[in-house]
């Protein structure tokens, strides 16, 4: 069996457009903010996140992921308020920035533990106070790393990327599909 160690709607989405058969247990951990390498962060907390899970159920593989934006050698966050929402979105106005989504594998009993990071670009046009704003009416910025969700109207923020659009929205579906047809939890 399959356990997501995630609330995310987005996640549930990406592997049920997988086809892979799975239940819903979120970690209850508190993620790693800060650290030597930030962009390591991801991956480290994606870690974290499977293996607090899969100490309730040992037998199962549990997945963990977490993505971070990175303005440069700045990680966002989920805003804290509507004014940080604003100011995390005119950051990235017109600039190139990266998304980092960490993805990790554990399974205690066949003493399985694997994780890796993907990295995509994203690349904003620039845009106006009032065009964020906007923005900010038509998406729930608040619950989204970078304030925004590349997937939700992208033309208002200009949004272009490269690399796995999956990654930006919160799980690189590429290596994990393989990994998944490797423990036979997915047909191939």
């Amino acid at each position: 069996m399959l356990i997501l160690a995630s609330e995310s709607p987005r996640r549930r989405q990406l592997l049920e457009a997988l086809g892979a058969e799975f239940t819903v247990c979120p970690a209850a951990v508190e993620e790693l903010e800060d650290g030597e390498d930030p962009e390591t962060l991801p991956e480290k907390n994606a870690l974290l996140k499977a293996q607090a899970v899969s100490g309730r159920f040992p037998e199962d593989l549990v997945l963990g992921a977490d993505t971070g934006v990175f303005n440069g050698a700045k990680m966002l966050g989920k805003p804290g308020s509507a004014d940080e929402a604003l100011a995390m979105l005119l950051s990235l106005s017109g600039r190139t920035h990266r998304v980092i989504s960490g993805v990790a594998l554990v399974c205690r009993s066949r003493k399985i533990c694997l994780s890796w990071s993907v990295e995509s670009q994203v690349t904003f046009g620039a845009f106006t106070p009032d065009d964020a704003r906007a923005y900010m009416q038509k998406v729930n910025v608040m619950d989204k790393a970078g304030a925004y969700a590349v997937q939700e109207y992208p033309e208002l923020l200009g949004a272009s990327w490269k690399g796995e659009l999956e990654n930006i929205i919160g799980l690189p579906l590429e290596k994990l599909k393989k990994e998944l047809q490797n423990y036979h939890l997915l047909s191939l």
